[in-house]
């Protein structure tokens, strides 16, 4: 992701792009362990880079009974 965004700031350097990025939201605080943690990752990654939005958009997993 981090190339594709870099590769667009390349091409057209004038723009200012948004990053939308999906947050798993669990029930209890113990499930955050069994979801992937790459969505922290990326937005760290992404932060820095200049003229670019990072937007998380909460995703609630339904709860299993």
């Amino acid at each position: 992701m981090i190339n594709y965004i870099e590769s667009l700031r390349r091409q057209r350097p004038e723009l200012t792009l948004t990053a939308i990025l999906p947050e798993i939201v669990v029930r209890h605080w113990w499930h955050r362990r069994l979801h992937n943690q790459t969505v922290p990752r990326v937005r760290r990654a992404i932060r820095p880079l200049p003229k670019i939005i990072v937007t998380t958009v909460p995703f609630h997993l339904p709860s299993r009974r």
